[in-house]
């Protein structure tokens, strides 16, 4: 069963971040799928993941630094971070 995530968080500037974001080369081989959003002219930013293998983000968030280095790459203020699961 597919998992659906929403992400939220605050950004240093977001407009650079949706530019130069790298989800889908971080996480898109393994088949994620995102669409991402922004509330104007604020820098949260979020997006909504469909992760087809549930597994393959446990080991991606329990055995990789690859998440939080990216995550401090692009200004993420790691404070702002919510994740909601879809029902």
């Amino acid at each position: 069963m597919m998992k659906k995530l929403l992400v939220t968080y605050q950004v240093k500037d977001a407009d650079w971040w949706l530019l130069n974001n790298k989800l889908d080369e971080t996480v898109g081989h393994l088949g994620f799928r995102f669409q991402l959003f922004r509330k104007k002219n604020t820098n949260l930013v979020a997006y909504v993941v469909e992760i087809p293998n549930e597994e393959d983000l446990k080991d991606l968030l329990l055995n990789t630094s690859l998440i939080t280095t990216r995550l401090k790459e692009h200004g993420v203020l790691l404070e702002t971070i919510e994740v909601l699961e879809a029902a």
